[in-house]
């Protein structure tokens, strides 16, 4: 995932951070910065000049980079509403838990996750604020629905093989 913007001084500043692994990456004007701690990154410009960069923040709760000299630039930043959407994803898993037992909970668990994972991708999009709420929401209504008939398919096919055993039995 990566996020970009350009700093006061005119610097081209792109961080990019792996979702599986959560390692990050910056570069500066193009030229990648070297990692000297987890988020701590030293550039060194074509004069020599040394700049040191600390990253805060991840690409879920927003990211603003520093340098020594206090200046900071705001990659990302959630807003109020980000942070809205990013619970109304995950809110799919409480009825889960207590109506579907432990099959729903993974399940919705796996796929809540999953559209807050690309809710949050589609808030750092340059779309239009309508259009993205409206495709956050259809994201969430998506991966419950989703998760809904995947567990339902499931438990009817358990109930079955399970019916289906006892009658067996009774059969011996």
């Amino acid at each position: 995932m990566e996020l970009s913007a350009v700093s006061a001084n005119g610097t081209t500043i792109l961080y990019e951070e792996n979702f599986w692994s959560g390692k990050k990456y910056l570069s500066i004007n193009g030229v990648p910065a070297v990692k000297i701690a987890k988020k701590r990154f030293r550039f060194t410009d074509a004069d020599g000049k040394e700049t040191f960069y600390t990253v805060q923040g991840n690409f879920f709760s927003g990211v603003t980079v520093s340098t020594d000299s206090m200046e900071h630039t705001v990659l990302a930043k959630n807003k109020w509403y980000d942070w809205l959407i990013l619970a109304l994803s995950l809110v799919g898993i409480t009825p889960a838990i207590i109506l579907c037992g432990a099959l729903g909970a993974g399940l919705s668990t796996l796929f809540c996750g999953l559209a807050a994972l690309f809710n949050i991708s589609l808030s750092r999009s340059k779309m239009n604020v309508v259009m993205r709420f409206l495709g956050q929401l259809i994201v969430i209504a998506a991966a419950n629905l989703v998760w809904f008939l995947l567990w339902f398919f499931l438990a009817a096919l358990i109930l079955g093989a399970q019916q289906n055993a006892a009658a067996f039995v009774l059969l011996l």
